[in-house]
C-alpha cells in the first residue's frame, strides 16, 4: 500500500499539469507563478491522491478557474506569490467546496493574497472563518458592504404575577429580506455565530434616533397583533428593546479580503 501511494505521488509531479493541458497559456503560467510555493507544500500525498478522484478533480478545476479569472484582473506587475500559510489550506478546501458562495470567498481571498495592493488584507484566520460560516451567513455579511449598522428589535414580555420577563423574540431585523437567506428561522443563530467570530458586534443599549427601520421591523413581525393576543391574557405588557448590530473593524477587513 505504501509503495502504491508513493507511485501515485511520483506520477503527479505537476498539479497544474493535472488540470490544464496547455501549461504555456499566460493565465496558467500566472497561476504557477502565484501558487508555485503553495503547490510545493500541497504535493505531499493528499492533493495528488485527491486529484485521482474525478469528482474532486472537477470541483478543483472549477474553483481554480474562478481564481484564474480573478488573478487575470490583477495587473501583472501587481501580482505576488501567495504565502503557503494561507495558500495551502485554501487549495485543500478548493478540492471539495461545491457551494458557489463559499467557494467564491475562498478564491477571492486567494486572489487578494496574490495582489501586492491587497495582500495586507489576507489574514490567515479568514480561512477558518469561511469554513465556519454558512451560505446564508455569507449573504448576510454581503449586506454589511453597503450598510455598517443594521437595526434590530427584541420583544420582552413582562410577567403578570411576578417580577421579570420572558424574551419572546430577539434580534428581529430586516436582514433576512435584504440578504434573501434560505433559512430565515435561523437568523438569530446566524447573528450569534457572526458575533462569536468577531465579524459583528451587538450594540445592545444603544439605538438609532431615526425610527423608520424599527417601525418596519415591528410591522413585519406583527407587534400590534402580538400585544392584542398576549396582553393582558398572558403577560402584563410587551416591551420592545431597540438596538443595532455593527460591523467590526475585523469584519470590515474580512469583507475587503473575502467578498468581491
Amino acid at each position: 500500500m505504501e509503495n502504491e501511494i508513493v507511485d501515485i505521488v511520483k506520477a503527479t509531479p505537476n498539479i497544474l499539469g493535472e488540470i490544464y493541458k496547455d501549461l504555456a497559456q499566460p493565465s496558467v503560467r500566472a497561476i504557477g507563478n502565484a501558487l508555485g510555493t503553495v503547490f510545493e507544500f500541497s504535493t505531499a500525498i493528499l492533493l495528488p491522491l485527491k486529484l485521482k478522484n474525478e469528482k474532486l478533480k472537477m470541483t478543483f478545476k472549477k474553483n481554480l478557474d474562478d481564481y484564474k479569472e480573478k488573478l487575470e484582473k490583477i495587473p501583472e506587475e501587481k501580482r505576488c506569490k501567495v504565502h503557503p500559510q494561507l495558500g495551502t489550506p485554501i487549495i485543500e478546501k478548493l478540492t471539495y467546496t461545491t457551494n458557489e458562495e463559499i467557494a467564491d470567498m475562498f478564491t477571492t481571498l486567494l486572489a487578494n493574497a496574490s495582489s501586492v495592493d491587497m495582500v495586507n488584507t489576507a489574514h490567515p484566520s479568514f480561512v477558518s472563518i469561511i469554513e465556519r460560516i454558512s451560505p446564508d451567513e455569507a449573504r448576510i455579511m454581503r449586506c454589511f458592504q453597503y450598510k455598517r449598522d443594521w437595526e434590530y428589535c427584541s420583544y420582552n414580555a413582562n410577567l403578570n404575577d411576578a417580577e421579570g420577563f420572558v424574551k419572546l423574540k430577539e434580534h428581529l431585523t430586516l436582514l433576512d429580506d435584504n440578504a434573501k437567506i434560505t433559512f430565515p428561522q435561523n437568523m438569530n443563530a446566524y447573528i450569534y455565530n457572526l458575533i462569536s467570530l468577531g465579524l459583528l458586534v451587538d450594540m445592545s443599549g444603544e439605538y438609532k434616533i431615526y425610527r423608520e427601520n424599527y417601525d418596519a421591523i415591528n410591522k413585519k413581525n406583527g407587534l400590534d397583533d402580538l400585544r392584542n393576543e398576549l396582553v393582558p391574557q398572558k403577560f402584563k405588557s410587551i416591551d420592545v428593546e431597540e438596538s443595532f448590530i455593527r460591523l467590526t473593524p475585523f469584519g470590515r477587513l474580512f469583507l475587503n479580503a473575502c467578498i468581491e
